[in-house]
């Protein structure tokens, strides 16, 4: 399974999640299947995003096309994204 795990902060969440929200299709046709928000404890601009894609060439060619760097723009990410994408192995419940 191909996991991608995005962090960065927002300028405004509420804008944020509107855009995210608003960029769904985009995202599914660019081959993602899940996805997962949360954000650093007590820092609710600053975000921690999961999604699961199916596979690792359609995820690396969404993540650098121009149309998603534009739409971050307009949704108020506001540094760079630390981005990587792997491969989850194994899974578990304790």
């Amino acid at each position: 399974m191909i996991r991608v795990f995005i962090r960065h902060k927002v300028g405004n969440y509420s804008k944020w999640k509107k855009a995210f929200e608003a960029f769904i299709p985009q995202r599914r046709a660019g081959g993602e299947l899940s996805y997962s928000i949360g954000h650093v404890p007590d820092e609710p601009n600053n975000l921690c995003l999961t999604f699961q894609w199916d596979s690792v060439e359609t995820a690396s060619k969404f993540l650098q096309s121009g149309e998603l760097k534009a739409a971050m723009q307009e949704a108020t990410v506001s540094e760079p994204p630390e981005v990587f994408i792997f491969e989850e192995i194994e899974k578990g419940n304790t």
